[in-house]
């Protein structure tokens, strides 16, 4: 393709500067970029530090002590380029200073102290073998077995310690060195040597029962000076450098020390010598060390050492931190996407004139070259000079190649080795065009069947091309037959910077390999095989766009202001809610096919709105875009009509049934005689509120003005009894109401609503009864409109089931009900009521006490419970209750002075006196007052009024002395038993058995001839009174005859001798 390039002139393209030094000092000279550093204060920048500047502190002499320079950078950003350039320098200008560098390659620590002593011939107490270097390299085992055995036997007594120890650690610090001596093997350290990590010696001692009496920092210093003592004799390296250190302070010499890497170049002893050299006045050295961020903090003792060097800025006048980066690596000071065309075209210069050859116009070449540059816009028609110098690349192809070295890689040695590799490409023709692809950014998409023809334009293309025309002679040099091929370019990425490239979102996976999602996206577009899983990207970006357009999900009214759905479909297809299949072709289905399009909708949901704005300009006019839309509105009419069939009923019928059911059960769900329900009702300010959003989605043409519902829209009582009916299917499942899904809202609004159904009836069952006391109070009000509320009672008290409207109308009737007057009228009512019950309850009480009182007197008195009737014949009026009120307060006076009456009464006597079985006259008057007394309790349960005659009876009670009436009784009573006793004794004495009564034998003794008269008066008197007094002369002779005649008689009668009238 070009005569100036072959296989063996790509040599030259070198990764490191120690390769191009080794080709050619000049080479290295002529091909050197020019380094610049960052110099930071804390977080600010305080200076640009070029390379000639550092040069020229270094050349300065009027300075004591150490002075040193760290240069941070990560890999690859040009730390050994600096260095180099230094040395080359140094060496030409400053010849009467030595300078010493350790390069990368030259892993071995003892050439440090070696290559120092033989350059600034020096001479110490110490042989160095460097074929120890070797010897730990090919016999790590053996040498970690002698520091160990020879460490322990130094810090324990006994093999009975000794051994089981040695085993237990002897593992661990092989396999540490082992993994030390396989990165130097491989030309690269990560990690410097640490012969046991603290952590490990710690998990060793927590996981064994032995007992090790070893604390780690003396076991590690042990360890360290039994390798010091292998490589350098038994002296550390530390001590090496303070003595060469002494040496050349006293003999004046100022030596630049130059350390490519820190940790690779000095491995083992990094952090060391890094602690000798920051000690500033222990020597005279001018050091430069490159150090990779990070590097030397995997051990305690390096990440005290990084502490520390984060603060030396103290004493930042002989130790300076350079930056050639960042701490990340993402961010170069060196090289930037305006230097890239320049640095390598001098490359190309230089190499080019390796070959013989010069771009110009004296090439005979010349002419033919320009031939194959692809056509440039007008504003690039003067530069055709250095379109020539950059072939087989243009400027647009070197950005691209720039934009694509990953974060964290080094600029100006992976721009060398990409480009190497794309001239290596350019050489041996289109046949591996796939591996270069990575090394180039694609962000332009050309239309073109042809894998290679497509990515040669996207490679040469500007930035803002929209068509890209191959030259005949490059078409040719491929294979080709056409004379020239112009292609159609779209672009992808939204600029033109590397600062705009996070829009292909990129992230690491488990790997750490970089994975672009656009570039998976793109591969999909030209063909490839790729993860299904990993087009995400595209489903979501259709499935945002058709979103956008048609907002397919939403199941509302369609072209209204309306920018969101209660009612939507929810089921979820490959992570999105439209059926979106790639590269077929489904009726039921959005279908992406490939194409650029493909690319341009990738992650459309999640970019801004300008960025969503500029994409679907580019898009609205291509096909697939229109595909897309008409393709979501036959699915959502699909979903729509799923919807309709699973309900039974239109979806705005639906809708306007539902939420006026929910509206007139606010009424009834509202009111105070459902209180008790309240708790339980489905109908809260969030399910309304739900409900008229939902209305809102059908009927809201504008704000505040609602469509007229069709004529076919629900009646209350059928949506009601069509939910109550409802068993929804599981289509309602992929639809979803606020959170839930269609299913489980149906389904809990029926469950809910049936339940507070039932509390309702329970609540409307205590609300009638209630209501039924008022209807004698409505019925006597004498006006027609309360009349026909106690008819509307009684009508609703005979219903047993109960519509929605019959909850409705109730609910009317309620509030009819707590009309102002009316509640007046019936609490006054109401309370008049009570009054005449308590005090009903109270004559009940009193009288029920009168008639206990009755039964303790010994008269036969029953209670029975009197009570007041408000309910007459239907109705009662206000007066009627007065009326009663007062006749229930007078009966209540009356009994209570009954009762006051016979609480005073000695009722046990009054008992006794009723109860005896004998006829006495005395008596006969309180036996007339309890039948009487009885009559009246009667009368008084039964109502009447018989004020007088209860009064007459009290008082006669009261007059009555019950004490003196029982004395008068009892002395009755003792004289009939005299009577009895001598009706005994005489009858037995006289023989008269056949007499009964008293009376009888009176007679007979009259009719005695035997008995003389006077004795017959006397017997006579005894038997009548009880007594007989015999007169003083005639009263012993009568006494002697009286005993003669009866001689029983005065075993019961008794004989007193009285003086006066006293019987």
């Amino acid at each position: 393709m070009l005569p100036c390039l072959n296989k063996n002139s790509l040599k030259l393209l070198a990764g490191t500067a120690d390769e191009r030094y080794d080709q050619s000092p000049e080479y290295f000279r002529r091909t050197h970029f020019p380094q610049v550093m960052h110099r930071y204060n804390g977080s600010q920048l305080i200076a640009e530090v070029t390379e000639d500047e550092l040069l020229g502190e270094l050349k300065e002499t009027d300075t004591s002590g150490n002075r040193v320079y760290l240069v941070f950078g990560s890999t690859g950003s040009g730390k050994s380029e600096l260095l180099r350039w230094l040395k080359d320098k140094w060496v030409a200008e400053v010849s009467d200073r030595p300078v010493i560098r350790i390069s990368r390659t030259e892993l071995n620590p003892q050439t440090l102290i070696k290559k120092c002593l033989e350059t600034l011939n020096l001479s110490l107490d110490v042989c160095i073998d460097e074929d120890r270097w070797g010897i730990l390299l090919k016999k790590p085992i053996t040498l970690v077995n002698q520091m160990v055995w020879t460490t322990l036997a130094e810090a324990m007594e006994s093999d009975e310690e000794i051994v089981p120890t040695a085993l237990l650690l002897r593992p661990v610090i092989e396999q540490n060195i082992i993994d030390f001596t396989s990165q130097v093997k491989r030309g690269k350290i990560k990690n410097p040597l640490e012969v046991m990590h603290r952590e490990q010696f710690e998990t060793l001692l927590a996981n064994t029962t032995l007992h090790i009496p070893l604390e780690y920092a003396a076991f590690r210093q042990n360890l360290s000076r039994q390798l010091d003592h292998f490589l350098f004799e038994g002296q550390d390296i530390g001590t090496l450098f303070k003595q060469m250190s002494l040496q050349i302070k006293s003999r004046g010499i100022r030596p630049l020390l130059l350390i490519d890497d820190l940790v690779q170049s000095v491995n083992i002893y990094a952090t060391s010598i890094l602690d000798q050299l920051i000690t500033l006045e222990e020597g005279s050295w001018d050091v430069v060390i490159g150090l990779t961020p990070g590097a030397v903090q995997d051990t305690e003792k390096g990440f005290s050492l990084t502490q520390r060097i984060q603060n030396l800025d103290t004493i930042n006048d002989r130790v300076k931190k350079l930056w050639l980066s960042d701490e990340s690596g993402k961010d170069f000071f060196n090289l930037d996407r305006k230097q890239v065309v320049p640095y390598i075209a001098n490359y190309l210069t230089q190499l080019k004139a390796t070959q013989g050859f010069n771009c110009s116009l004296k090439c005979p070449h010349y002419k033919q070259c320009s031939g194959i540059l692809p056509e440039e816009s007008d504003k690039d028609s003067n530069l055709n000079y250095l379109g020539v110098q950059l072939l087989p690349f243009n400027s647009h192809m070197l950005r691209r190649t720039y934009d694509a070295i990953p974060i964290g890689k080094g600029k100006l040695r992976y721009m060398i080795l990409n480009s190497k590799e794309i001239l290596r490409f350019f050489l041996k023709g289109k046949k591996h065009v796939s591996r270069v692809i990575p090394l180039i950014r694609r962000e332009m998409f050309a239309e073109h069947e042809d894998m290679f023809i497509k990515t040669l334009s996207e490679w040469y293309a500007s930035e803002d091309a929209i068509q890209m025309i191959i030259s005949e002679p490059l078409l040719k040099h491929f294979g080709y037959s056409e004379n020239q091929i112009s292609i159609k370019l779209n672009k992808i990425a939204a600029g033109n910077t590397r600062e705009e490239l996070p829009l292909q979102i990129e992230y690491k996976n488990e790997n750490n390999a970089v994975f672009n999602e656009k570039e998976v996206v793109r591969d999909w577009v030209e063909g490839k095989e790729v993860n299904d899983e990993l087009l995400l990207p595209v489903r979501s970006g259709v499935a945002a766009l058709v979103h956008d357009v048609i907002k397919g999900v939403h199941m509302n009214r369609s072209f209204t202001s309306r920018t969101s759905s209660v009612i939507q479909w929810n089921e979820v297809v490959n992570r999105t809610r439209y059926p979106i299949k790639l590269d077929k072709n489904d009726e039921f289905s959005i279908n992406v096919n490939r194409s650029y399009v493909g690319i341009q909708i990738t992650n459309f949901q999640t970019m801004k709105y300008s960025e969503k704005l500029n994409t679907f300009q580019k898009i609205s006019n291509e096909y697939e875009t229109s595909k897309w839309i008409y393709q979501a509105e036959n699915v959502r009419k699909i979903w729509f009509e799923s919807l309709e069939l699973a309900l039974g009923l239109k979806l705005p019928v639906f809708v306007h049934g539902m939420r006026n059911w929910a509206q007139q059960a606010r009424i009834y769900s509202e009111s105070s005689w459902t209180s008790d329900a309240k708790g339980k009702s489905p109908f809260n300010k969030e399910l309304m509120s739900l409900l008229d959003e939902c209305y809102s989605d059908w009927y809201l043409l504008r704000e505040n003005f609602y469509e007229t519902p069709d004529d076919d829209v629900l009646a209350n009582e059928e949506f009601d009894l069509w939910l109550l009916s409802l068993v929804p299917s599981k289509t309602l499942e992929s639809f979803t109401i606020g959170s839930l899904t269609l299913k489980e809202f149906l389904s809990n609004l029926k469950e809910s609503y049936s339940g507070y159904l039932e509390l309702l009836h329970q609540s409307f069952r205590q609300s009638i009864e209630k209501r039924l006391t008022m209807i004698p109070f409505l019925m006597g009000s004498c006006k027609s409109e309360w009349i026909k509320l106690a008819d509307q009672i009684c009508t609703f008290n005979e219903k047993i089931f109960l519509r929605q409207q019959d909850l409705v109308n109730y609910t009317l009737l309620e509030q009819q009900l707590e009309q102002p007057e009316l509640v007046i009228q019936f609490n006054r009512l109401f309370a008049l009521n009570n009054e005449v019950d308590q005090l009903s309850k109270q004559f009940d009480q009193a009288l029920m006490e009168v008639v206990d009182f009755l039964i303790e007197c010994g008269m036969q008195a029953t209670y029975e419970e009197v009570g007041v009737e408000i309910v007459d014949d239907g109705k009662f009026s206000l007066s009627e209750l007065e009326k009663k009120k007062r006749k229930i307060l007078t009966n209540v006076q009356q009994v209570s002075n009954l009762k006051n009456c016979l609480a005073l009464t000695p009722r046990t006597l009054v008992k006794y006196l009723l109860n005896l079985q004998v006829q006495l006259e005395i008596l006969k008057p309180i036996k007339e007052l309890k039948l009487k007394m009885i009559a009246c309790v009667e009368l008084l349960m039964e109502g009447s009024q018989i004020e007088s005659e209860l009064n007459s009876v009290i008082d006669e009670w009261q007059s009555i002395d019950f004490y003196e009436l029982r004395e008068l009784v009892e002395r009755k009573l003792q004289l009939e038993q005299i009577k009895i006793n001598l009706l005994e004794v005489i009858r037995n004495d006289l023989d008269y058995e056949d007499v009964g009564n008293i009376y009888q034998l009176l007679e007979r003794i009259n009719h005695n001839s035997q008995i003389r008269p006077s004795i017959k008066r006397h017997i006579r008197l005894l038997i009548e009174n009880g007594y007989s007094t015999l007169p003083p002369v005639q009263g012993k002779r009568l006494l002697e005859e009286i005993k003669e005649k009866f001689p029983n008689l005065f075993e019961v009668v008794e004989i007193r001798l009285v003086v006066g009238n006293d019987k």
